[in-house]
């Protein structure tokens, strides 16, 4: 994209985003969906850069809905991509949080705790990051009972895997991470499993798989330590 096409998009989603947020941001959003399609990350990052910028000064009501908006700019900063940046997605999270916490029955306080700590998963880069996601998935849990099982199948998923991370980031802790991993994913799995959600269980298994093969290949890497 040229210079005078980045500057038409970026006047565009200005222009937008300032007079109605809420709709301009889908428009948004599946712009950047596209520019990581093509593989535009410099446009995707000035976007970013743009709305960041905007998020301020956006008049967005009632509060409830400048929440779940901050709460699904969080998500985005909150993904793997060109734009991705944990920080940015902590201070939406911690925002839509401030809100969400007041009426925790509407789900939206669990939603968002589970995806703050999806991306600290999957961005974190520190032990003390993936323990804090660990920790935000047993808060989600804790709303996400059996009464909503499906949902809870989705988090079981997602810690299993931020578990297996922080086995890596935390390697004198690994096997307990690890079979903790372990044992979300088959909770997940006997979860979609009733459900008769075939995707997800698949995911779910291949998953499982992975974390009992690294749990393996550490008890054989130990036990060969111990024989030398």
């Amino acid at each position: 994209m040229d210079a005078g096409s980045h500057e038409a998009l970026r006047r565009h989603f200005r222009e937008t985003l300032s007079a109605d947020p809420v709709g301009a941001y889908r428009d948004w959003f599946r712009t950047q969906e596209e520019l990581r399609e093509r593989g535009d990350a410099d446009t995707a990052r000035l976007l970013a850069d743009d709305l960041w910028g905007m998020l301020p000064g956006l008049v967005v009501e009632p509060l409830e809905t400048r929440a779940r908006f901050l709460h699904n700019a969080a998500v985005f900063y909150g993904s793997p991509g060109p734009a991705a940046d944990l920080e940015r997605a902590r201070s939406c999270f911690a925002a839509a949080l401030d809100h969400f916490r007041s009426d925790p029955d509407t789900g939206w306080h669990a939603r968002a705790l589970h995806n703050f700590a999806t991306a600290l998963s999957n961005l974190g880069a520190s032990a003390e990051e993936l323990r804090e996601a660990v920790a935000l998935f047993d808060r989600a849990l804790a709303w996400r009972t059996s009464e909503r099982e499906i949902a809870r199948g989705v988090s079981l998923h997602n810690l299993g895997l931020a578990l297996r991370r922080l086995a890596e980031l935390d390697p004198d802790d690994s096997a307990a991470h690890l079979e903790a991993s372990a044992e979300a994913l088959r909770e997940a799995i006997a979860i979609r499993t009733r459900h008769n959600l075939v995707e997800g269980r698949a995911s779910s298994q291949r998953q499982l798989e992975a974390t009992l093969r690294v749990l393996t290949d550490l008890a054989a890497g130990r036990a060969g330590a111990e024989a030398r």
